[in-house]
């Protein structure tokens, strides 16, 4: 499996977490308005890791499932999601702002794929369209964390 091939894989399985905290996070929450955020922001990661499942080839699926991978800045950020999940703040603003480095450690990362011609045309679109309606999300995420 090729190197690019195990970074898409890395954020399928990193937007896969993210559904799994925003869906959990939405149920948390007492206010509406945020539990909306969070649903949203599950949806978005939802319809990315299902787009982007759909261009890794079939073997690389399965090469998937036997390979060692190297540990990487992409799996320390899926661990930030479940320590987050873990060790939930009590401090809204807390909550927040970390919720916000990890979306924009996320932003960064999808923007390096855009940028990254080793990856297939379609895989730098799908990453671009997700930055668009990341960077709306994030927006409302740093206002969220303004307001607590």
């Amino acid at each position: 499996m090729t190197d690019t091939t195990n970074s898409i894989s890395d954020l399928i399985e990193i937007s896969e977490d993210g559904i799994a905290f925003y869906e959990e996070a939405a149920q948390k929450v007492k206010d509406k308005k945020l539990s909306t955020l969070f649903t949203r922001l599950a949806k978005a990661k939802s319809e990315l890791a299902q787009e982007l499942s759909g261009e890794i080839k079939a073997p690389a699926k399965a090469a998937k499932k036997t390979a060692k991978k190297a540990p990487s800045s992409l799996g320390e950020l899926s661990k930030v999601y479940a320590g987050l999940l873990k060790q939930w703040p009590d401090s809204a603003s807390e909550r927040y702002l970390r919720m916000a480095e990890i979306e924009g450690q996320l932003q960064t990362t999808f923007q390096k794929v855009v940028l990254d011609r080793d990856h297939s045309f379609v895989v730098r679109v799908l990453a671009k369209q997700y930055v668009s309606k990341a960077e709306v999300l994030n927006k409302e995420l740093r206002a969220c964390q303004r307001n607590a």
